[in-house]
């Protein structure tokens, strides 16, 4: 199988990956088991590998948000997967409870492949990001950390950026390594109330 770019996606397909999402989360309080989709009612693209993120709102504050960024599945089993991750297994929140859902609102980011962007320094890394607002991710012996476009909305400056994504990697606020790895992504996203 071949990985896709997933930029054209049309509004009905996104919407197609929000449904999917709502439900992996619906089957957890279900008396029936979760299963997974069925592959058969959906079209090429979204049977392609694809890696996406899916982030979870409740009342405006953060309620969980996992993904991947290698394509190693079909797009529309990883849109389910990855909610029913963020909303039962992201370590950083208790999980989900029904009582939520009224106020839930789920948002699909599905990935372009990462590209390497050479840069010998992190002054060169924001100059870039000052011109350029895509995800990143930092990678560097072992520890990786990603962030999404969406993170611009709350973290305005380069700077602010870069920090904060060091951070969340486990790095001080000064580090930088000449093994650095820089990748950037663009994200065609959805987002849905849960009802």
């Amino acid at each position: 199988m071949s990985v896709t770019s997933y930029q054209n996606l049309n509004k009905g397909e996104l919407t197609q990956l929000l449904d999917i999402a709502r439900e992996a989360i619906r089957g957890h309080f279900s008396e029936d088991l979760p299963r997974p989709p069925q592959l058969d009612l959906y079209g090429k693209k979204l049977l392609r590998p694809g890696a996406c993120f899916v982030t979870l709102e409740v009342d405006g504050q953060l309620q969980g948000c996992l993904g991947s960024v290698a394509a190693n599945s079909p797009l529309v089993l990883e849109v389910h997967n990855k909610a029913r991750a963020s909303a039962y297994q992201d370590r950083r929140f208790m999980p989900l409870t029904e009582d939520q859902l009224e106020q839930l609102v789920i948002e699909i980011s599905v990935l372009s492949e990462p590209a390497v962007l050479a840069v010998d320094s992190e002054q060169e890394l924001i100059d870039y990001l000052e011109n350029n607002r895509v995800g990143v991710v930092l990678s560097d012996n072992h520890s990786q950390a990603l962030f999404l476009p969406q993170v611009w909305e709350q973290l305005k400056s380069p700077k602010d950026f870069i920090r904060h994504l060091k951070s969340k990697a486990g790095w001080n606020a000064v580090y930088w390594s000449p093994s650095m790895e820089v990748r950037t992504f663009t994200v065609t996203s959805i987002k849905g109330k849960y009802f």
